[in-house]
């Protein structure tokens, strides 16, 4: 799989905001990618309320377009099967124009990563248990 398709809101009001979200996700859709992390920021910078994080979330939810082409949002805190936990993004996949069921591809370097990290925890558990077994 191909790197994470990104768009990113940083810098832009919240009308900027919208027009390059609806633009790159019919530019990913029409490419054929699945799968776009929306960087909007944890809102910081706004005085009262994360304003492009807010508009973001809110269009995901009620937009029309959105609920034609959009399969499932993951909200950035939560993080999501592609991405670690982040506030500042939301990661949304996209349906295939087929509507065949979606299994991410890994890449070498993330299987391996990912592998690592599955032993590392059987690693850790069984030390933890035999630590338990002597007392």
């Amino acid at each position: 799989m191909s790197a994470i398709i990104t768009i990113d809101l940083h810098g832009y009001d919240s009308e900027q905001a919208r027009f390059k979200l609806t633009t790159g996700l019919n530019n990913a859709l029409n490419y054929g990618e699945r799968v776009v992390r929306i960087i909007h920021g944890q809102g910081k910078h706004s005085e009262v309320f994360p304003v492009i994080k807010s508009m973001v979330r809110h269009w995901l939810e009620e937009s029309e377009l959105a609920k034609e082409i959009v399969e499932s949002v993951f909200r950035g805190e939560d993080g999501s099967p592609y991405t670690a936990p982040n506030p500042g993004e939301t990661i949304v996949v996209l349906k295939s124009p087929n509507n065949n069921d979606f299994e991410p591809q890994l890449s070498y370097d993330e299987e391996e990563e990912r592998e690592a990290r599955r032993n590392l925890k059987k690693i850790r558990a069984a030390k933890r248990h035999s630590t338990r077994r002597r007392y």
